[in-house]
């Protein structure tokens, strides 16, 4: 996995390059997180300018607003936060100290170790901490079971 930044035309491009197993584990989940990417970036250029990056930039809509609401907050901190627990749930596991983490985390020890024990406390992952846990292709085949089993019985 790669990023890569190229100055164009006095902008920026931003470009992730993912490798074919790369691609395969995370599937769909890279485009989504890359479109909510996209909407962070054109949320935080909305509330520094009060104008929404479209060319030219305009005075934002509603629907502007909405999306902003729906993808930063609904789609995208979900995920983030599943991310973050499961990171730390796993490096916990794997032997690092909380002192370790806290030191990662710019937290102070007893911050770090009461995160861990909210984490670890849990005897399963949270929705997004297991879909940050899972390769695309078998949450798919999961997202599938559960349709067939509601299609079943209904």
């Amino acid at each position: 996995m790669s990023v890569r930044y190229n100055a164009v035309d006095g902008g920026l491009d931003v470009t992730i390059s993912l490798n074919p197993a790369e691609a395969r584990v995370l599937g769909e989940d890279a485009e989504e997180l890359g479109d909510w990417f996209n909407t962070v970036l054109e949320t935080l250029f909305l509330l520094r300018t009060g104008t929404f990056p479209s060319r030219p930039p305009r005075r934002p809509t509603e629907e502007d607003w909405e999306v902003a609401i729906h993808e930063t907050l609904c789609q995208l901190m979900p995920r983030l936060q599943g991310i973050s627990d499961a990171t730390v749930r796993t490096a916990h596991g794997h032997g690092l100290s909380h002192a370790d983490i806290a030191l990662s985390m710019e937290v102070p020890r007893s911050t770090a170790q009461s995160r861990i024990r909210k984490i670890t406390s849990q005897p399963t992952a949270g929705t997004f901490e297991d879909w940050a846990l899972t390769d695309y292709p078998t949450m798919k085949k999961r997202i599938a079971a559960v349709a067939r089993a509601q299609a079943a019985g209904q």
